[in-house]
């Protein structure tokens, strides 16, 4: 028997009947699972089911708040940056040098830093 003869078989075959009781209990399982996973579901604060509201029944305030972030955008991208205002958080002092260390070397000198405690001690 090949498989499209096997295939034509079994789409001869009548459907089986389910007993009465399993469509009752699966149904009333389904039904259990779809309350509880509902019960689950995050609900939306009351504030964003008023906008939501608001902007699904007028066109008109969804358009003004896309234009209002379009105009903050471009007003944010189109202000210039002024270096003064970056400013470095720590303070540097320019007469000590500044050493650049990879990662193995800073934990190799907080060992030795924990290791020397007698030495750092002040008589």
């Amino acid at each position: 028997m090949n498989d499209e003869s096997l295939e034509q078989y079994l789409r001869n075959l009548p459907a089986p009947e389910l007993p009465e009781t399993w469509r009752d209990e699966i149904l009333s399982k389904a039904l259990r699972e779809a309350a509880i996973s509902s019960r689950s579901q995050q609900i939306w604060p009351t504030l964003f089911v008023y906008l939501r509201h608001l902007f699904r029944q007028n066109p008109l305030t969804t358009s003004a708040m896309t234009v209002l972030w379009i105009l903050i955008f471009v007003f944010k991208a189109s202000t210039p940056i002024d270096p003064s205002s970056k400013q470095l958080l720590v303070h540097v002092d320019p007469n000590r040098p500044i050493y650049f260390v990879s990662i193995s070397e800073e934990i190799r000198l907080a060992q030795l830093w924990q290791d020397e405690p007698e030495q750092r001690q002040i008589p």
